[in-house]
């Protein structure tokens, strides 16, 4: 029997999310090792939604029936290396990711009431030159926007394959960010801060230290690959994400509760970090482009509680993320 040990917390903040580890833990009745688990480092934001007219950098004026396009480019190294009592010194295991998809979005309503908040939208992937997907149900996801930037009542995410979940998070990521903005507003030259607790790790105690700068004003990248400016397409703000994993707690006993609940016990490290660069319009609240370089180090022994398996995982990962607004 397989057991899959964390899952997936998504919250847009604007951040991107790098999955250091995903590995099964098996019955030990049905294998002489146990592959134990590991961890899906994921960002998390929770500010509260206020008045548009409060907002110097304005969040997108959605209706229903509107539709645009981006394009979301990921990529990702990962090198993976164990060890075991049945097996030590394996070679590392590396994993290469890069992969273009457009991503069309139609919203399908909205509502601003308290009893029904949010924004209903559509998404389907893309091939990289926007023709359609083959099976064009299993490339689509529905999902409500909230007030805070949640991505909440997520359908057909599952349904994707990896590559394509990592794509649809990067752009939801980004699209979302407005919304996460601090209530009173944000205005050029002006930096804050916040601190969020890393979700589904497989070591507790660790923290996301985010610190966020208006940096400027400057015309809007161009929806081209080269990056130069086009004139036509306004003023953005320019909005720099800083973030650093940070671990509060023992090394030695680093066991997340979720863990416990299973009879395991962790020990371990882990590190990261990553930088976005965002642009937004003045004009229209949209995200025309954002990049974002990533990594993260994972060291940790996860066994079980009696001490009967243990498995030491090492894990090096960098990434690099493309959004950006075609149409």
């Amino acid at each position: 029997m397989n057991l899959r040990i964390g899952g997936f917390v998504f919250i847009a903040d604007g951040s991107m999310q790098l999955i250091l580890c995903e590995q099964s833990v098996m019955n030990s009745k049905s294998s002489a090792r146990a592959a134990v688990a590991v961890c899906c480092f994921c960002f998390l934001s929770a500010a509260s939604f206020p008045a548009k007219s409060e907002r110097p950098v304005r969040i997108p004026d959605l209706h229903a029936g509107q539709k645009f396009v981006y394009r979301v480019r990921y990529q990702m190294k990962k090198v993976t290396r164990a060890e075991t009592r049945i097996a030590s010194s394996q070679l590392p295991a590396g994993q290469d990711i890069d992969t273009e998809r457009w991503l069309s979005v139609e919203v399908h309503s909205v509502h601003s009431t308290t009893g029904d908040p949010g924004i209903q939208l559509h998404t389907q992937l893309l091939a990289a030159d926007g023709a359609p997907h083959d099976n064009m149900e299993d490339a689509s996801v529905d999902f409500t926007l909230l007030d805070d930037g949640r991505a909440s009542e997520i359908h057909g995410l599952e349904a994707l394959s990896g590559d394509e979940q990592a794509l649809w998070r990067q752009w939801i990521a980004q699209f979302a960010l407005g919304w996460t903005f601090p209530p009173k507003g944000i205005k050029p030259g002006e930096k804050w801060k916040k601190n969020e607790p890393v979700q589904g790790a497989a070591i507790a105690h660790l923290v996301w230290e985010k610190d966020y700068e208006y940096v400027r004003d400057e015309p809007c990248p161009q929806r081209g690959d080269n990056g130069n400016p086009t004139q036509g397409l306004g003023r953005c703000a320019v909005i720099v994400t800083s973030t650093a994993m940070k671990q509060h707690g023992s090394k030695d006993d680093a066991t997340p509760d979720d863990f416990k609940s299973l009879q395991l016990k962790t020990a371990g490290t882990a590190q990261g970090k990553s930088q976005v660069i965002t642009f937004i319009s003045l004009q229209t609240g949209f995200v025309m482009r954002a990049t974002e370089d990533s990594t993260q180090t994972l060291d940790v022994l996860i066994a079980k509680a009696d001490d009967s398996n243990k498995a030491h995982y090492n894990v090096d990962a960098t990434s690099h993320a493309e959004v950006v607004l075609m149409q």
